[in-house]
């Protein structure tokens, strides 16, 4: 994943002091404050990270003197730097500028304060350059706890969500899940052009957020259950007393899988909020309902 430098200027409604390359693209989530470059100190240094010259480091360089001030810039620019970041609208210094466009880097600035702007920044970047993937499925959010419901096509997904959303339960998305991992967290949310829309079976496509409120949609979700439909099989081998403890694989993020036998008459929203408040008392408590009936069991043979 990437972000180009473009469109980061846009997003952050940053004012352009010398144009780089209109191809740069930027591909780390990490920051650099060039203090110790700007030292002559390179070991370790990054230059692929997106560079930020805050207070510190342009008061530094006002302690220079001319020439050695040319001489630290110009080898500092020398690297393939992406691009340069000065906030606090700080005014940048004659050399800074000749360098930037010898080297075609772009430089840009912000008036935001140095902490400020990097905390925006590092989550922009992280949510920008997160791994991401799409699944089949259909997200919700129940009781707090984000569920990804899968299934074969047909299923009953969607009129399951609907249900849901009748007794107050909220939808992300439908039929695709676009899906990011950031900081080990999974989070959910609708390709754009399907956002708040659901599709039903024998009557269409419906507006969730027209039908039933705005409070009925949710632009994401942090996934913590998955709910895998399936038909129901006679002899099908499913989990009867909540002991099993599958888990399914998301972009190397292991998620709590529940398989839900589908047949006429269960009432599968009932199933799946009876699960998602299982799923926030197991987070409370550390005691099961068969450590409570074993416990019982045994005062019984006492």
């Amino acid at each position: 994943m990437s972000v180009k430098v473009e469109k980061l200027i846009k997003d952050f409604d940053m004012e352009v002091l010398v144009e780089g390359d209109k191809n740069a693209e930027i591909f780390v989530n990490d920051i650099n404050r060039p203090g110790l470059q700007l030292a002559g100190f390179y070991n370790y240094f990054a230059p692929e990270r997106i560079q930020v010259i805050g207070k510190a480091e342009w008061s530094f360089l006002e302690t220079m003197g001319i020439e050695l001030r040319k001489k630290r810039i110009n080898k500092y620019c020398s690297f393939n730097l992406k691009c340069l970041m000065i906030t606090r609208d700080l005014e940048p210094q004659e050399e800074l500028l000749k360098a930037a466009e010898k080297n075609k880097i772009w430089l840009i600035r912000t008036s935001l304060v140095t902490t400020k702007f990097m905390s925006k920044l590092t989550i922009y970047l992280a949510d920008k350059l997160a791994p991401e993937t799409r699944i089949h499925g259909v997200l919700v959010d129940v009781y707090g706890i984000g569920i990804l419901i899968t299934g074969e096509s047909g299923i009953g997904k969607s009129e399951t969500a609907l249900e849901l959303i009748k007794r107050g339960h909220r939808l992300v998305t439908d039929d695709a899940v676009d899906i990011k991992e950031v900081d080990g967290e999974l989070i959910g949310s609708s390709p754009r052009i399907t956002i708040g829309m659901l599709e039903v079976r024998g009557i269409g496509i419906i507006d969730v957020a027209s039908l039933y409120g705005l409070s009925s949609v949710l632009p994401e979700k942090g996934i913590k259950l998955l709910m895998h439909f399936e038909h129901w099989k006679d002899d099908g081998d499913y989990d009867r007393l909540g002991l099993n403890d599958e888990r399914q694989d998301i972009l190397g993020v292991k998620v709590k899988k529940l398989r839900v036998p589908v047949r006429p008459g269960r009432n599968i929203a009932v199933i799946i909020e009876a699960a998602a408040v299982n799923y926030r008392h197991s987070l409370m408590s550390d005691v099961t309902p068969v450590d409570i009936i074993e416990s019982r069991m045994d005062k019984i043979i006492e």
